[in-house]
């Protein structure tokens, strides 16, 4: 149906959403997934049929919102804005959240009690009644996938409300930090949410399914900088190649790079500290050795 859509609107329909343009009657469809078409290109009957198909996006008010969260809407989506990320200088990190729910959630202060529950962060911005990002200032190696599957199954349970939640890259925090937010944002949306049996998911167990979903989203660029950095070190390189040709092997991989295991295994903590990524498991694995073919394709 997107599809289809997309063909007849052109230009003028687009699945990236905006929270503060209103410029676009915004609709949801039943797989969560949101789009907006410019108001101007709108006839009634059409604006009368869309709103009978799909789910119309009531944008939240933005009085309500706190200054931080207001700050955050405007250099994230705001193409007017300073170019300066709301985060301190001495904040060298920062991890984006997104969480999409099948129905409107009435009891948002429980929803976020929840959420406070596995993450510390008291950045939980909705962007319509169903749809909203965490941001992790300082965020930690792990993503606690488990604890958002655990949280989905709740939901769903307590609430009759069915989620989806996806867990970003860590990010660096530079001048590039809303345009990767944007590209980061972009490929969830992009994802099929009644295919994917988890409930929650990174961005390095989702990157296989992007691959089938949205293959031309696949570029360097939506790698995190943090992350291509590490790649283009030729020691850092080199050792993932061996881990991964040596089938996830330490030992072998020791014996290979003629370094001692404890070396090996310095070196892959130091990986996952800097990059979020583990590629002792195998999603990560498969997450690293596609990122290494997207950076050598591009340089």
């Amino acid at each position: 149906m997107i599809k289809h859509l997309m063909l007849h609107f052109k230009e003028a329909m687009t699945t990236t959403y905006h929270p503060n343009d209103s410029t676009f009657d915004w609709f949801q469809t039943e797989l969560g997934q949101t789009f907006g078409i410019q108001k101007t290109s709108l006839a009634d009957k059409e604006r009368e049929l869309l709103s009978a198909l799909f789910q119309p996006v009531e944008t939240l008010n933005q009085d309500s919102l706190t200054l931080i969260q207001r700050k955050w809407i405007d250099y994230l989506y705001s193409e007017n804005n300073d170019g300066q990320s709301p985060l301190p200088a001495e904040h060298s990190t920062v991890r984006f959240y997104y969480f999409y729910l099948k129905q409107t959630m009435d009891d948002k202060q429980s929803f976020e009690e929840a959420i406070r529950g596995i993450i510390h962060s008291d950045l939980i911005i909705w962007l319509d009644f169903s749809h909203g990002i965490i941001i992790e200032d300082k965020p930690t190696t792990t993503s606690e996938v488990e604890s958002f599957k655990d949280l989905s199954a709740s939901l769903t349970t307590d609430f009759y409300i069915e989620s989806t939640f996806y867990i970003g890259q860590i990010q660096k925090n530079d001048a590039d930090l809303n345009r990767k937010f944007a590209l980061e944002h972009s490929c969830f949306q992009a994802m099929d949410r009644s295919a994917n049996q988890e409930k929650a998911l990174t961005f390095y167990e989702a990157l296989p399914l992007l691959i089938i979903k949205a293959p031309s989203s696949l570029k360097k660029d939506i790698l995190s900088n943090h992350l291509v950095e590490t790649l283009e070190e030729r020691e850092t390189l080199h050792t993932i190649a061996t881990f991964l040709q040596s089938n996830l092997n330490a030992s072998s991989t020791a014996k290979r790079l003629f370094i001692h295991r404890n070396s090996l295994h310095y070196r892959l903590e130091r990986l996952l500290e800097k990059t979020g990524v583990d590629i002792r498991t195998f999603s990560n694995a498969t997450f690293m050795f596609l990122a290494i073919m997207l950076v050598r394709h591009e340089n």
